[in-house]
């Protein structure tokens, strides 16, 4: 019988060497995420990709661009005949030059300027979005058809629960919860019992979660 070829095990500089690239392909994904989006396309998304047309939003294209641009780098196009910027090559020479540092300091600066624009965002609406202001903005969802179906009484109890639910989602995503809902719903549906709101809360959530999936 012949003897198969002897695999010789890595030394250790091939082993440092995938340990780099490893590393840069993770340190990639994280800084150029735009590269990577065609992963989580539908098949929609990856046509529109095929004809040249990136399928994300104006706002996520110009912040993918001003990323890019503070980097040195040309906007990323999503034609497949297009020639991009070897990006991964620049971290991978990153590592190499030992500069591993500088690029999660990058990272890290984008995290503190996307929280900061959060907190500074929670402000404006803490300042703007007054008790007398969600009053309103319910009120007015309440006499108009929105998360209304066309075979709803708008009077029923659970309907009116579930529109509430949906009125606070939309208007703060972040704190929609128990006790938001409990204020407006005490206020338009007055003299129930807590058992009864209870209960309200609970088929508007679900109902809300089987409907819209969150």
């Amino acid at each position: 019988m012949g003897k198969g070829r002897v695999t010789q095990p890595p030394d250790d500089k091939q082993i440092q060497e995938s340990d780099l690239h490893r590393r840069a392909r993770k340190l990639h994904a994280e800084l150029f995420p735009e590269e990577y989006d065609f992963v989580y396309d539908s098949k929609w998304e990856a046509s529109e990709r095929r004809r040249g047309v990136n399928p994300m939003s104006a706002e996520y294209i110009a912040a993918s661009d001003e990323r890019r641009a503070q980097l040195g780098f040309r906007p990323f196009v999503v034609d497949p005949g297009a020639t991009n910027q070897d990006t991964l090559g620049w971290v991978i020479e990153k590592l190499r030059a030992g500069e591993e540092e500088e690029l999660r300091a990058i990272m890290q600066g984008r995290d503190d300027g996307k929280a900061a624009a959060e907190a500074a965002l929670k402000a404006q609406r803490s300042e703007l979005e007054t008790p007398e202001w969600q009053n309103q903005r319910i009120d007015e969802m309440l006499l108009s058809d929105a998360f209304l179906r066309h075979d709803e009484d708008r009077y029923d109890p659970e309907v009116v629960a579930f529109r509430v639910l949906g009125a606070l989602f939309k208007m703060n995503p972040g704190d929609a919860g128990k006790e938001a809902f409990r204020v407006q719903i005490d206020r338009v549906l007055p003299d129930k019992t807590d058992a009864e709101y209870d209960e309200l809360y609970r088929h508007a959530l679900d109902k809300w979660t089987e409907v819209y999936g969150y």
